[in-house]
């Protein structure tokens, strides 16, 4: 007797539990990053912090810098999420997101290294943050609050700056208070006035959601499959 061939709705659960491991395996690697470091990070440190079986990495990721390069998507995405929800300001907004990046790198150098690097060799990731922030300048514009002749120059305008400030705070050559003079001059760039740019980056930062920063420690629930 012939099988039946499986049906969608059959196939859906074995997807899901798939997407939730993977899911769960780079929540822990980017929790295990902050905390010890990626070089100081082994792959079964990973596993056991998932909650899931040394072999189950192999699986997903095949080694552990495939598995960061996951986690910058990750954790970009993470920022992007708090960045859009920290203001109804999209000039606010573009400050934060400048100021997160950047700060990111004071305190996480080998993920802004790692996401510098895999910036300039692919141009799925540029595409990817781009579209949140193209929204920004949009509002912005229509609110009075950006004035600005194009927005491709608009946009390397904002991620120019972001990155040569992640350099630089990765060479050393300034601290954390660089990320606000980033945001600063950006936002002036834009057409925001001097005084109150400077008045924008002076707000505190919005909390960030767990697993956005390097101090985001909650458990995670573990993975059945």
């Amino acid at each position: 007797m012939r099988k039946r061939a499986a049906t969608p709705a059959m196939t859906r659960p074995s997807t899901r539990v798939r997407e939730r491991t993977r899911a769960l395996l780079l929540d822990a690697a980017l929790r295990l990053f902050a905390r010890k470091g990626v070089g100081a990070t082994a792959i079964h440190e990973i596993a056991a912090e998932a909650g899931v079986a040394n072999g189950t990495f192999y699986n997903y990721f095949r080694t552990r810098e495939e598995v960061l390069e996951s986690a910058i998507v990750r954790l970009a995405d993470r920022l992007q999420h708090d960045i859009r929800g920290s203001s109804a300001d999209p000039a606010e907004r573009v400050a934060v997101g400048a100021r997160r990046f950047v700060l990111q790198a004071v305190r996480d150098p080998t993920w802004a290294a790692a996401l510098m690097r895999l910036w300039s060799s692919s141009a799925a990731l540029p595409a990817h943050t781009a579209a949140p922030v193209l929204a920004d300048l949009r509002a912005g514009r229509r609110r009075g609050r950006f004035a600005f002749p194009s927005e491709a120059a608009a946009l390397d305008l904002i991620g120019g700056a972001v990155l040569a400030g992640m350099r630089t705070v990765l060479e050393r050559r300034a601290a954390e208070e660089h990320a606000g003079h980033v945001a600063a001059l950006v936002l002036r760039g834009l057409g925001v006035a001097a005084a109150e740019a400077d008045e924008i980056v002076r707000r505190p930062l919005p909390h960030p959601s767990d697993g956005a920063s390097p101090s985001g420690r909650s458990a995670r629930p573990r993975a059945t499959a």
